[in-house]
Order: C-alpha cells, then sequence, then structure tokens
C-alpha cells in the first residue's frame, strides 16, 4: 500500500509538469500562441498522459507483489517496460499491415502519444528518488525505494 501511495502522492506533480512541458513544447513548435485555450489542452492532455501512466504503475504493482518484490523502482522500471512493449506492439502491428508506397496510417499519432508520456515517466522517477533519499536520512524504512 506504501508503494501505491507513493505514485498517487506523486501523481498531481506529474500532470503539472506534463502541462509545462506540453505548452512550452506547443507555443515553441507549434503556433506561438499562449491562451485559455491551450492551458486548457495542455492539462487535459498531461492528465490523460498522467492517468495512463498510473494505471500501467499500478498494474505491474499488483503484477511485483505477486512475486512478493515490495520495491516502488521494480514497479516503476516493469511499467515502463510494459509500456514500451504495448507501443512497439502497435507500431509494429501497424507498419506491417501497410504495403511498400502506402501512406496507410499516421503513425504521429502513436507516437505523439508515447511522447507526452515522458515527462511523467521522469517525474515519477525523480519523484521516487528524491523521496527515497529524503526517507533513508529520516530513517523511515516503510519508503525506501529498495525493499
Amino acid at each position: 500500500m506504501a508503494i501505491m501511495r507513493r505514485f498517487l502522492l506523486l501523481s498531481p506533480v506529474a500532470v503539472v509538469v506534463g502541462a509545462v512541458v506540453f505548452l512550452v513544447l506547443y507555443v515553441f513548435a507549434g503556433s506561438g500562441q499562449f491562451g485559455l485555450l491551450e492551458i486548457g489542452l495542455g492539462l487535459l492532455i498531461a492528465l490523460l498522459a498522467t492517468a495512463t501512466v498510473l494505471a500501467v504503475i499500478l498494474v505491474a504493482i499488483g503484477l511485483v507483489r505477486l512475486v512478493r518484490v515490495r520495491s516502488a523502482w521494480a514497479a516503476l522500471g516493469l511499467a515502463f517496460g510494459l509500456a514500451l512493449a504495448v507501443v512497439l506492439i502497435i507500431y509494429a502491428g501497424i507498419a506491417a499491415s501497410m504495403q511498400p508506397g502506402d501512406p496507410g496510417f499516421n503513425m504521429s499519432a502513436l507516437l505523439t502519444a508515447a511522447g507526452v508520456q515522458i515527462p511523467t515517466w521522469l517525474t515519477f522517477a525523480v519523484g521516487l528518488l528524491i523521496t527515497g533519499r529524503r526517507s533513508r536520512t529520516a530513517g523511515d524504512s516503510t519508503l525506501t525505494p529498495a525493499a
């Protein structure tokens, strides 16, 4: 339960970081506009990315508990591996279904959806690193990242 609580506590930070990164990329690489619509779009995309990552992490927590591992780092690593495997399987399936010279499906939508999650994964990893270091210096053994 402590591992799940750590990720749930990091989720709002991940949403904010994802929204800020999206807005910076959107303004500099996109239209150059910055308004209320762009802020709402950034928050929505960051919320969806964080919810997706958190769902995969919660599945990974359940899987690592099956083998009696109580490590937040193991859950994060397994979740990242699962998400990467799903993206690669979808990507390979789409690529295999296209004929040579056929424009087919625009894979930029899949790659963008996967790329938007990068700040979320990094936020969870940095958050685990910070809370793990802080709990070791405080002597709290219930929140150490490696069990």
